[in-house]
């Protein structure tokens, strides 16, 4: 017989590895690493710190981002239970009545027979109908505010080339805006 000699050397921490292994300790370094640690802070529950330009939270126990949008997340987010009369919300125009009205569909049906009944229902109406023109003037009056203020550097076209808009006459615009917000007035009930 031939004695097979091996022709590969191994290193120390190979060796000391497979020792580690056959003895059970599986876990056990081979090496010693040196250079450079970060330093480890305990944060605790509902914590929040800013590192590498994010904000960070602890929520149960696990390290999350905090978004910008966070509270746009909230404000959106739909509970499991009616805030008013709370039964779990699973009908099917639930999660549209609670962003409206912050209570689930069967309880806003109610609030509305109850208001039918009592004869607040034409008050309730014009009520909802001069908050939505409300709404749209004080957007109206944003929007061309913006568009009068505004800075008209130039807009890029298709073909690429830079064009330069002329505002147009600013007193014009302010008396179509006065025009429009008279006329949205003159819809209220």
């Amino acid at each position: 017989m031939s004695e097979t000699k091996l022709k590969k050397d191994f290193a120390q921490k190979d060796v000391q590895r497979l020792r580690n292994l056959v003895q059970g300790k599986y876990g056990d370094k081979t090496s010693i690493a040196s250079g450079y640690t970060k330093e480890q802070v305990d944060r605790v529950e509902g914590e929040v710190w800013e590192e590498d330009e994010r904000t960070w939270t602890i929520k149960n126990g696990i390290k999350q981002t905090v978004s910008k949008l966070q509270k746009a997340r909230e404000i959106h987010k739909t509970p499991l239970f009616c805030p008013e009369c709370s039964t779990i919300m699973n009908h099917r125009y639930d999660k549209e009545f609670y962003n409206i009205h912050t209570r689930c569909f069967n309880c806003q049906v109610s609030f509305e027979t109850n208001l039918k009944a009592t004869g607040q229902w034409e008050e309730y109406q014009k009520e909802i109908h001069n908050s939505e023109i409300d709404n749209t003037i004080q957007n109206y009056e944003i929007w061309v505010d913006d568009l009068i203020n505004g800075t008209n550097e130039g807009f890029v076209s298709e073909t690429g080339e830079v064009e330069s808009w002329s505002k147009g006459n600013t007193k014009n615009i302010v008396k179509q805006k006065e025009e429009a917000i008279e006329y949205l007035n003159s819809l209220r009930k």
